[in-house]
């Protein structure tokens, strides 16, 4: 797992990002919820972790997982990208919607069927339980708004790399912002005090990952942000190393 053929990911230069560059991500999910859209991320061969806003209220039918895209709608990819059908919806026993950031905010989708692995097609490596990423750069990536408020949507794949954040640091900079907000232990906060970077609407339920020995981990998912990019409002992610075990659980017991 956690594998990319791309070389260009590491180079140090989705708001204030970057197009990714095909492959980079192989895990990289696009999902299709009805009208809606989010990221999502492959950990198996048959399941895919979003966020559980994204699908809580869907049934199985509405929803399409598209693996191996890079420019959306494009037909000039160097490899094609296929779309599944979902079995499955599992969210979090524990997820909720609250005016502020949802909590426990994952859930997984089994597909209907088996993917096959190419090599712009592969999973993402998990964290261990409660391994912390604090002080580390995490890449988002997404297809989401490049401008906050803007309708207008990348076709390609964007990416953008982010410091994670201490869980209260991240509370104090949007308290001096006038917002009250509790980053709760399955929450983290990635992001600049000066903003400039950010996941953004549409981005929600894609990967936020750390590489580290040559491998890709999902260390967060794109959970919620008051606004894209601004000053003292990082982004706020699942944090996924506190929900490893259920998530591993789930993809153990539907295959």
């Amino acid at each position: 797992c956690g594998i990319s053929l791309a070389k260009q990911t590491a180079q140090r230069r989705i708001v204030g990002g970057d197009d990714a560059g095909f492959g980079s991500f192989p895990w990289q999910a696009y999902i299709r919820i009805g009208s809606s859209r989010c990221g999502g991320s492959l950990i198996s061969r048959r399941h895919v972790v979003t966020a559980g806003h994204c699908v809580a209220r869907a049934t199985p039918r509405q929803v399409h997982v598209t693996l191996g895209d890079y420019v959306i709608n494009s037909a000039v990819e160097p490899l094609p990208a296929y779309t599944f059908g979902v079995r499955t919806i599992n969210v979090h026993p524990y997820f909720k919607f609250t005016p502020q950031a949802d909590r426990f905010d994952v859930a997984v989708l089994t597909l209907e069927r088996t993917v096959h692995f190419m090599p712009h097609i592969a999973p993402i490596c998990l964290p261990e339980k409660n391994e912390d990423f604090l002080g580390k750069f995490g890449w988002a990536a997404g297809w989401g708004a490049l401008n906050p408020g803007s309708r207008l949507r990348p076709k390609t794949l964007q990416a953008v790399d982010v410091p994670v954040l201490d869980n209260r640091v991240c509370e104090r900079w949007h308290r001096s912002n006038g917002i009250n907000v509790v980053i709760y232990p399955e929450m983290l906060c990635a992001g600049y005090r000066g903003g400039g970077k950010d996941s953004c609407q549409g981005d929600s339920g894609g990967p936020l990952m750390h590489e580290k020995t040559g491998r890709w981990y999902l260390i967060g998912i794109v959970s919620a942000g008051y606004s894209c990019a601004t000053r003292g409002q990082p982004g706020i992610y699942h944090r996924v190393a506190n929900t490893v075990d259920w998530i591993s659980h789930i993809t153990q017991i539907s295959t």
